[in-house]
């Protein structure tokens, strides 16, 4: 039997026991907007929150480091969590990152020591204990490792031994439920694998998510290096169990149809905020992206709505957490987890993709 909440459907992560919402909500640019980056506040965010749940999305995926280091995303998730009953927060799945360093609250810039970011022991302790107060919560459901922790030679900066050790004992003392990945190619989870199995306690402590960069227009990127290919990264990460968590799944705005050929010099968003141009509104991009209406068009939904269909079409896929930082961003994107693209559709897109 399916599973369900409020409608909307949930998968499993990996093979581990837990569920998530298809429809997550990221919130990457959550935070305090007069001085951090971000493009949504406490407002608008705490309605968008409970607008979410009313939904059934309770999949919500932030990083103790978004928004320019700022710790910011998760504060505001915290005063959400601190402002609402019990029984909400034990509704939602946390998803956290830890890594890069965080700023003191209000700091407008921060000198670190070697000891303040990384995957030593030391700092995954305490940075776990931080996001715990910046959340204000007792335990995170789902903590990623959000680099891989190697140099520019591939080589790991800690022993990859003391760093699983120290995550598998985050499980053990109950502040973490499951333990993933983030920006890790084949290679790299391979050798997590490896050394859970040498320091973790039990065969159930193990990664079960791997979040990377992935969308229509960016396939190989999953891989997360140079020469990887989408068809080897999923391969692997099904027969270990992880389930892929992409991110930029609408990169950058481009696959909302906000950029279109004859449009671009009304265009507005954050491609053209962030200044990426050169990067996404290529002339190849632009043309894909015209097929890609077509096929939207054709169904009937947008075209948010269709590159996400297009994600959960790959049942390795338990999650897709577009940015959202608008309350109609959300209604928009829910709507895609009802929809069914048959195997015409996925052949017609796939020609538009390898053009």
């Amino acid at each position: 039997m399916a599973e369900a909440f409020r409608g909307m459907p949930c998968r499993r992560v990996g093979d581990s026991g837990l569920f998530v919402s298809t429809v997550g909500v990221g919130m990457w640019k959550w935070g305090d907007p007069l001085y951090d980056g971000s493009r949504i506040g406490d407002h608008e965010g705490f309605e968008v929150l409970d607008r979410a749940l009313e939904l059934g999305v309770f999949h919500w995926d932030t990083a103790c480091s978004y928004n320019l280091g700022s710790g910011n995303s998760e504060r505001l998730l915290g005063r959400y969590f601190e402002a609402r009953p019990r029984s909400v927060r034990e509704q939602v799945v946390v998803a956290t990152k830890i890594h890069n360093p965080v700023r003191d609250e209000h700091a407008m810039s921060a000198d670190f020591t070697p000891n303040q970011l990384g995957a030593s022991r030391s700092y995954i302790r305490f940075a776990v204990d931080k996001c715990l107060q910046r959340l204000k919560t007792d335990y995170i459901d789902l903590l990623y490792l959000h680099q891989s922790g190697t140099d520019d030679e591939g080589n790991y900066r800690v022993p990859i031994e003391e760093t699983w050790g120290a995550f598998d004992d985050l499980v053990s003392r109950g502040k973490v439920r499951y333990l993933a990945v983030s920006n890790h190619s084949v290679k790299q989870m391979s050798n997590v694998a490896d050394a859970m199995e040498k320091v973790g306690k039990d065969v159930s402590r193990r990664i079960v998510a791997v979040q990377n960069r992935y969308n229509m227009l960016e396939r190989d990127a999953i891989a997360c290096e140079a020469g990887g290919e989408e068809s080897d990264f999923f391969r692997a990460a099904s027969k270990n169990g992880v389930g892929a968590i992409p991110f930029y799944p609408l990169a950058s705005g481009l696959l909302t149809g906000r950029y279109r050929k004859r449009q671009l010099d009304s265009a507005s968003g954050r491609i053209l905020d962030d200044g990426t141009q050169e990067e996404f509104l290529t002339e190849a991009n632009l043309d894909k992206i015209e097929g890609l209406a077509g096929v939207a068009e054709a169904k009937g939904i947008s075209m948010a709505q269709l590159a996400i269909a297009w994600m959960l079409a790959n049942e390795q896929i338990p999650s897709v957490i577009a940015g959202v930082t608008k309350m109609e961003q959300l209604e928009d994107n829910v709507k895609a987890a009802t929809v069914e693209l048959s195997g015409g559709e996925l052949d017609e897109i796939g020609k538009i993709l390898d053009a």
